[in-house]
């Protein structure tokens, strides 16, 4: 149930970049989202998040979000915390790949959204497939 809750909420995260939908993205995360690992910036929050988002749609400039080897890490009655490697590639041609802990919570309306997450490492890839 876990796995399954996590893999729609991913897929549905990578509709909606695929879709540049900014609302269906941000229904997504929550309003006290808290982002950290970014280089340059110490923590990003649900506006912070909804900007960068807002810009790569606008701008055309992400091609693709997609997401491999999701391993659980916690697992609790309304929060599930997860190892993912996400690979975000953007329309001229870069693909940056992230490794990054994220932390879903079922909120208040009964709705899944990522409450935190973690950068552990990233690297750019200058085009090509991955």
């Amino acid at each position: 149930m876990s796995q399954e809750l996590i893999l729609n909420w991913l897929g549905r995260l990578s509709e909606s970049v695929a879709r540049r939908d900014l609302e269906a993205h941000m229904a997504l995360v929550s309003d006290k989202v808290q982002v950290y690992g970014i280089p340059g910036q110490p923590v990003i929050d649900y506006q912070g998040w909804r900007r960068r988002r807002d810009n790569e749609f606008r701008q055309n400039r992400l091609a693709e979000l997609r997401h491999e080897n999701v391993r659980i890490k916690t697992i609790g009655l309304r929060r599930l915390g997860f190892e993912v490697d996400e690979i975000m590639t953007a329309r001229d041609g870069p693909i940056l790949h992230l490794r990054k802990t994220i932390l879903l919570e079922e909120e208040e309306d009964g709705q899944w959204r990522v409450v935190e997450e973690t950068v552990h490492d990233w690297r750019i890839e200058n085009g090509g497939s991955t």
